[in-house]
């Protein structure tokens, strides 16, 4: 792979795109060959621990976005918020964020690390190759504004 451009502001601009994705994935607004194209975002050896500390690979991921297809017909959303990236090393970006989901009436939000590699066949340049998110209860933990 070579080495050209931010591959922080990459991986940033991806994890954006991939939950404006889900959103629309989980609300059944997108055709089939959106899921293919969303799917060559991961790499063949991603892996995902849930808030719950569930692991999941590749293939897991596969599966529950299949089924997860149209599963919130309205009043799904995401927002990504707090976007750092924590370090670059050529054609790797170590990332953080933390996501904001409202259905039902109900707020939650997750704070997530991302590892990212450049991939030139992944939509936006970067693929991912790790995300663990944990549940925030409380979001008056957020990171004092740098001085």
């Amino acid at each position: 792979m070579t080495n050209t451009g931010d591959i922080g502001a990459a991986a940033a601009r991806e994890i954006v795109a991939r939950h404006e994705f889900f959103v629309d994935w989980f609300a059944g607004r997108l055709e089939d060959s959106a899921f293919a194209a969303a799917l060559a975002a991961f790499e063949p050896d991603f892996h995902r621990i849930g808030p719950d500390g569930a692991l999941q690979d590749h293939e897991g991921l596969t599966s529950m976005l299949a089924a997860a297809r149209g599963r919130f017909a309205e009043g799904f959303a995401i927002a990504i918020e707090d976007v750092a990236v924590l370090r670059e090393t050529g054609d790797d970006a170590l990332m953080t964020y933390v996501e904001r989901q409202e259905h039902g009436g109900r707020t939650t939000f997750r704070r997530a690390g991302a590892l990212f590699s450049r991939n030139a066949d992944a939509p936006l340049g970067v693929a991912w190759r790790f995300v663990q998110e944990t549940w925030i209860n409380d979001r008056t933990d957020e990171q004092p504004a740098a001085e």
